[in-house]
């Protein structure tokens, strides 16, 4: 069976690594006025950070992500790129004291994490067909594809911040984003148009996640050298070739998962009127050891063990997923999207549930045994327990 793998899922893996956690604190001071004649529009200043990514030939700054929820200290994120496709990011995470490093040396790419001792690498080459590992102009892909997608921005106003005079914006999600998008904030340099802070909110308008880029440096002309990787010692190399990227997992009859399945599936008998099964996808982490390395945030690598499946059930455009998985992590499907959870009971298991993207949908997550067994929707808590209890034992 073959699981599939999308075309640059890093970010995808750079995002759930500051798993889906962005923001930043700089020093404030009060805002200044500025004239409607030399105030630039919200729509203008993003113009202009676009237009300036254009024009960058080399950058590098560090980035501190801090979530109010779940980390006691920032994780900090060095981070250099030469035009066209050489980068070098290290990502340190002091609460768990592990480190992460990205690279891209324009032969090859890297990723390696010191709590696996592990080293992915794949080769740059056209026989990919532009597949990689992550894609190395880190800062674009971050602004215009986490930032700004999607989003409708708005002036607040100005600051002066450490001597520069600062934009600060507001983003809100558009109609159709609403329920998988978050309000945020970002602060941008009037001089350079670089984005120096972003806050991320839940649905009751609390800053959950924030980020702050620090010693912002561009077009200085970082050496070629800079880029180079060097296999740390002690860990162990695994090379990918073409055949571990794999895409989006097929779609399936549940009849026909369960031919690839090793455990018992379960299904709700109940279900809020109008939803109907739609489709079941299976993976496991015999056929994808780089996916459950990317899933699961740099933290748990190939060779760990699960098996999952996804029932997907929907209403016109509303989706309930029931995922099932049997693994030996023990650790939430949800785990890197939680920001607060409350503790339940379902079926007399302890179970948790969790609000998620930014608290337009909730995660309801419990253990059946071996089996773990999560609820995804936008449907409210009582409806979710209506679910839960209608499931038969494992």
């Amino acid at each position: 069976m073959k699981i599939s793998f999308k075309r640059h899922l890093l970010p995808t893996l750079f995002l759930i690594t500051i798993s889906i956690f962005i923001s930043g604190c700089a020093e404030e001071s009060s805002a200044e006025e500025v004239s409607s004649n030399t105030q630039p529009s919200a729509k203008e200043i993003v113009s202009n950070m676009q237009m300036g990514i254009d024009s960058l030939e080399d950058y590098s700054f560090t980035m501190y992500v801090s979530s109010t929820s779940r980390w006691q200290n920032p994780e900090v994120h060095e981070i250099i790129w030469k035009k066209p496709d050489l980068m070098k990011t290290s990502i340190l995470n002091p609460n768990k004291d592990t480190k992460v490093i990205m690279a891209s040396d324009g032969d090859f790419q890297w990723i390696y994490s010191s709590e696996s001792k592990t080293v992915f690498r794949t080769e740059i080459s056209d026989d990919f067909n532009d597949l990689k590992l992550f894609e190395p102009n880190v800062y674009a892909e971050f602004l215009n594809g986490i930032i700004l997608n999607g989003k409708l921005p708005s002036l607040l106003g100005t600051e002066n911040i450490d001597g520069k005079n600062v934009y600060e914006l507001e983003l809100t999600p558009s109609e159709k984003n609403k329920s998988l998008q978050w309000k945020s904030k970002i602060w941008v340099d009037g001089e350079n148009w670089m984005l120096i802070r972003c806050e991320l909110y839940d649905n009751e308008g609390n800053p959950y996640i924030e980020i702050e880029i620090r010693d912002v440096k561009l077009n200085t002309g970082i050496p070629d050298s800079e880029f180079e990787f060097k296999v740390p010692d002690g860990a162990q190399v695994k090379v990918l070739e073409l055949e571990d990227f794999k895409s989006e997992p097929q779609k399936m009859t549940l009849e026909e998962v369960k031919e690839l399945i090793d455990f018992k599936i379960l299904t709700p008998e109940y279900l809020p009127e109008g939803y109907e099964f739609n489709y079941s996808m299976v993976s496991s982490s015999m056929d994808t050891p780089y996916l459950t390395f990317v899933h699961n945030g740099f933290s748990v690598f190939a060779g760990q063990h699960y098996e999952k499946i996804t029932l997907v059930y929907t209403k016109g455009d509303n989706e309930i997923r029931i995922i099932e998985d049997i693994s030996e992590k023990g650790l939430p499907e949800t785990q890197n999207f939680v920001s607060e959870g409350e503790n339940i009971l379902v079926n007399n298991m302890k179970g948790m549930i969790s609000p998620i993207f930014g608290g337009n949908m909730k995660a309801l997550t419990w253990q059946d045994e071996e089996l773990e067994v999560t609820i995804i929707s936008s449907l409210d808590k009582a409806e979710l327990l209506n679910i839960t209890e209608s499931f038969p034992e494992a």
